[in-house]
């Protein structure tokens, strides 16, 4: 696998690492962090970092850092593979270019690719930057994305909508297969009981996830100032990483340093579960645009596998898949809309506790394990390991399951 993040803070890379490497497969990631070995089942994930940290700052710095972790991952790749060649190489954007890193194995021996699309990079570089829809920038990003696919054998998107979304645009039609975020009961355990709010002492808020301005953490710190007369007990604590850390620490010290932790550091994905454990509602203030309206945060999915009740905005992607009979929905953006979000939940107890046990029941119908049946037979398939007919047969009726 080639990404760049961190093993220990991407928890869709170490959820599917993980489910082949407790089978027996053995793993390597050429990705950024600290070089690490570590045994899962019969299997072992190996980590190859390149580099220490992601891409950040301008437009153009973004670019170039992406160009120059595109560099170093396909020497490093190439080199082990000429050491013990892949049987299959996936590749998780962003950029979707980094398909051209499998370049030389892809070539020798005709290597099986995938393509693993965390998210749509055009609308998400366009809303970052503030470009205009059809800018010449997203023009040459689609045709990036399109170049990247074709370099692929097959290609793999989160949610429904975003594969739609794809293939209106000619990538990947016909060779692609859903695999969603939900979460792995081998880190979470099993699904939780619907939480029931304390009738005295706090009641806790939670945030987890990126910290950048799309992702609406603002929204939820002016929304907890705006409750301080109207619902004195909640709190809330912001775990995240992002260059926009320190600002929303800023923040939160001007508007209620005492109610609002935001964490000095990231938390790695291994913490996370004990940071839901602590929490009494979980809050998703994702902001609308063209990128975020396709997302179904992976922070949701394990609120509600945690039997959390969810405060969550009002987004196309949330809404394809949770009703507002399961969710507490707000206008994005809007911290009164979002304060009264949380009164309502804060006021309801019994009513939360359904809602969250509809979300639960929903959940069910897309939990990990109907997603790692259709991973694995996907890697099975095009690594030629069953019968074609078979394996088609079976990644067929999963994929069908996922839409």
């Amino acid at each position: 696998m080639v990404h760049l993040s961190d093993f220990v803070l991407d928890s869709r890379i170490q959820r599917q690492a993980r489910a082949l490497a407790e089978r027996g497969d053995e793993v390597d990631l050429v990705c950024v962090g600290e070089p690490d070995e570590i045994r899962v089942g019969e299997g072992v994930i190996r980590v190859h970092p390149v580099g220490k940290d992601k891409a950040a700052g301008g437009a153009s710095s973004y670019l170039l850092g992406y160009g120059s972790f595109l560099l170093k991952a396909a020497r490093r790749l190439t080199a082990l593979d000429s050491q013990r060649p892949y049987d299959l190489i996936e590749i998780h954007n962003m950029p979707d270019l980094l398909t051209a890193a499998a370049l030389v194995p892809r070539l020798r021996r005709g290597t099986p690719v995938i393509l693993n699309v965390h998210d749509t990079f055009p609308e998400l570089f366009s809303t970052k930057y503030g470009r205009s829809e059809g800018d010449l920038s997203e023009r040459v990003l689609k045709l990036e994305e399109r170049v990247s696919a074709m370099l692929a054998s097959h290609v793999v998107t989160v949610t429904d909508q975003a594969r739609l979304r794809l293939e209106g645009r000619g990538v990947g039609r016909g060779r692609t297969t859903v695999v969603m975020n939900s979460p792995d009961e081998r880190v979470f355990g099993p699904a939780r009981e619907p939480v029931r709010l304390p009738a005295e002492g706090p009641l806790r808020l939670l945030y987890h996830g990126g910290l950048a301005p799309r992702f609406g953490v603002q929204t939820l710190i002016e929304a907890v100032g705006r409750l301080r007369e109207t619902v004195p007990r909640v709190e809330v604590r912001i775990c995240g990483s992002g260059e926009d850390r320190d600002a929303l620490a800023e923040l939160a010290a001007r508007i209620d340093p005492e109610r609002i932790d935001v964490a000095a550091e990231p938390v790695p994905f291994a913490e996370i579960p004990a940071e839901l454990e602590a929490a009494h509602i979980g809050v998703v203030p994702t902001l609308h645009d063209r990128f975020t309206e396709l997302l179904l945060p992976v922070k949701l999915l394990e609120y509600v596998h945690m039997g959390l009740p969810v405060v969550a905005s009002r987004l196309q992607g949330i809404g394809s898949y949770f009703t507002e009979g399961e969710l507490t929905a707000y206008v994005p953006g809007e911290p009164e809309d979002l304060a009264r979000a949380v009164e309502t939940v804060c006021g309801d107890p019994q009513g939360v506790a359904e809602r969250a046990g509809r979300a639960a029941a929903q959940l069910a119908e897309i939990a990990w394990e109907r997603q790692r049946e259709g991973y694995l037979a996907l890697v099975d398939k095009l690594c030629g390991r069953y019968p074609t007919g078979e394996v088609e047969t079976q990644v067929g009726e999963t994929a069908g399951a996922f839409a």
